[in-house]
């Protein structure tokens, strides 16, 4: 398959994003989050009980010459039976009050725990699953993908768009559940104290209702913006920090601190944009309630004055009210940050849906070890649908144990074809096999378990050199590890390291020489010990002591094994069993190098270019 294989999923849009990702990797937790839901609905309930309390507070404990409050405590204590645990009257009530208050708080605290610690850990949990999962895409796309996904931009996605899925799905969520569940309670109270009244307050709900939806999507477009911004300032920075040798040498600093505060501030742009929306979401809040909470202190005024109700019970109402206005305000307030989480979501479902160009076939069997010869038949790639081929009808035989050397110009498909043996790529038509089969019937792991590379770009991490060297074999004993730098010619640097082979390297093991990072390298590849070698010109970049060293590594390396070597530097193949030329996609000529400096066709013209590159340069104004 090509870059672009594959169709892909129509767009999930909005809170179907979101929804989503929790319904995919929350379902996974189905119980605990019903616990937790449980939980907090209980806490919400004792909650609703806290604010009513107020009425027996005001009528009964500060105001004990009016016992209107008291005999109705005392008769919602003798609902519950609690008399028959111990005696009520009007005496003890003083105290029973407090006591209830404390027991109140007491189980609306535990339950508040048990719910919060619940729904955050599935929360947390469905973070964790979802990176898993995004990360696990990433690893098994084809290198095409990483052509238009820069590294920064994945990074970004992979820990800030994250990050704003967590605050949603994990910090705000028990926040926006026990918001609702408290007002839900909340609401319940006031209609049972007074429902005209409730019903008069509701009248501001479409106030607020109209302009948070606006607010709502206008701030979902900014955070998209923001986040995407956040993406390219990420992509800037991995690219100055790992070409500063470039970036100073050609003293590019200031350019570059330019370019980068130039992103920086487009990035604060938007933030901005989504800092003023959300900032105009709560003075609005307060203005509708305020003008609610205005009428009601009118008409309550008027209620006391007549009789039809307590200064405790207006109280009450006017404490659930006011109480009211907290979760609301919390969900406004989550709204805002829901708003940037789906907006992180829409990414992070589109990176989810991303087609995977190589993929493993269901019922994949396992490669032989490999016995006979690797076959390139009627190759065809190319990197987008009808566009030019870089490999053409490409026919290739390669029997075990023959040092195949690839040459030609620049972008003649020398990488590109190796690249095809391990999938790296897959090809457009035609067959790749190996001891006759198609590498695209058997498993990943069984292929590239039989494959080993070395290229010019050396990849090392920032880990000990026994575990760069043991990379891909983390069974492998300190006794074969110390085995391979031999072979290697490693293990005398090593061994002058300060912590020997548990030296840190650093990142891209830049403390290392070119030709100590090539070292390590073929120490890890002998390690593996696979039957098929790729050498992508190993030694291109080195200066003469350190090349010297690679070759007799490499010597040791390509012992017994089927290789391919890309040679961009005709001295590195002349002892190869056979050279191929590749031009316009195809095998133009074949043989020893002699061989083909007889025949005076394309592999002579290059070996003439390298000749005069090699030549002193002459002055043209000596002329």
């Amino acid at each position: 398959m090509t870059r672009g294989a594959g169709v892909a999923p129509k767009r999930t849009m909005g809170f179907a994003s979101l929804a989503r990702i929790w319904k995919e990797f929350a379902g996974r937790h189905k119980a605990r989050f019903a616990f937790g839901l449980l939980a907090l609905l209980v806490a919400s309930v004792f909650y609703a009980f806290e604010i009513y309390m107020v009425r027996f507070i005001f009528d009964g404990l500060l105001n004990p010459s009016k016992n209107t409050s008291l005999s109705t405590f005392q008769h919602y204590m003798q609902r519950l039976r609690l008399n028959l645990l111990f005696p009520i009257d009007q005496e003890r009530l003083f105290l029973y009050i407090p006591i209830t208050l404390v027991l109140i708080f007491f189980f609306k605290g535990i339950f508040s725990y048990l719910g919060k610690y619940s729904v955050d850990r599935v929360g947390l949990s469905t973070i964790t699953d979802l990176r898993d999962a995004l990360y696990k895409r990433i690893m098994t796309q084809s290198h095409d993908f990483f052509a238009d996904h820069p590294t920064g931009m994945l990074i970004s996605r992979l820990i800030s768009d994250i990050e704003w899925i967590k605050t949603s799905v994990s910090e705000k969520l028990t926040e926006l559940t026990n918001a609702i569940f408290s007002l839900i309670a909340l609401l319940i109270s006031a209609f049972v104290q007074d429902w005209r009244l409730t019903l008069l307050s509701l009248v501001t709900v479409p106030m607020v209702a109209l302009p948070l939806t606006r607010f709502s999507r206008k701030l979902r477009g900014t955070s998209r913006r923001s986040q995407e911004q956040m993406a390219v300032l990420s992509t800037r920075m991995k690219e100055t920090v790992s070409g500063i040798r470039i970036v100073q040498m050609f003293q590019m600093e200031q350019q570059e601190m330019e370019r980068f505060s130039k992103s920086n501030r487009e990035l604060l742009r938007a933030n901005l944009k989504a800092t003023r929306v959300m900032a105009l979401t709560t003075p609005l809040m307060e203005l509708i309630g305020g003008c609610a909470v205005a009428g009601i202190l009118y008409y309550g005024h008027f209620r006391i004055l007549s009789g039809h109700t307590t200064m405790g019970a207006f109280s009450a109402f006017l404490a659930t009210l006011y109480a009211m206005y907290v979760p609301v305000k919390k969900l406004s307030q989550s709204n805002n940050i829901v708003q940037q989480a789906v907006s992180a979501a829409e990414r992070s479902v589109e990176l989810l849906d991303r087609p995977v160009a190589v993929l493993e076939r269901p019922g994949a069997g396992e490669l032989p070890p490999f016995s006979d010869r690797i076959r390139f038949h009627d190759v065809v790639f190319a990197y987008h649908d009808d566009e030019h081929r870089i490999l053409d009808e490409l026919n290739l035989d390669i029997p075990k144990g023959q040092i195949l050397a690839i040459v030609g110009s620049s972008g003649a498909g020398k990488t590109t074809l190796v690249n095809l043996l391990p999938r790296l790529f897959d090809v457009k038509a035609g067959q790749v096999s190996i001891d006759g089969a198609d590498i695209r019937d058997v498993s990943l792991r069984s292929l590239r378990s039989q494959i080993g590379m070395v290229s010019q770009e050396t990849v090392l991490f920032d880990d000990s050199v026994a575990a760069n060297i043991g990379y891909g074999n983390p069974a492998a004993s300190q006794e074969a590890i110390e085995r391979a730098a031999r072979q290697a010619l490693a293990h005398d640097f090593i061994a002058e390291m300060p912590q020997g082979y548990q030296t840190r390297i650093g990142e891209g093991g830049f403390a290392l020489s070119g030709g100590q990072r090539q070292r390590l390298a073929i120490a890890r590849a002998l390690l593996k010990d696979p039957p098929i070698l790729i050498l992508d010109e190993a030694t291109s970049n080195l200066d003469s002591e350190s090349e010297y060293f690679v070759q007799q590594a490499l010597f040791n390396l390509l012992k017994g094994r089927t290789t391919l070597v890309i040679a961009h530097r005709l001295a590195t193949i002349l002892n190869a069993h056979r050279i191929v030329v590749l031009d316009g996609g195809r095998v133009v000529e074949e043989g020893t190098h002699q061989e083909l400096l007889d025949r005076g066709g394309l592999y002579a013209q290059l070996c003439e270019r390298e000749f005069r590159a090699s030549r002193p340069l002459e002055d043209p104004m000596a002329r």
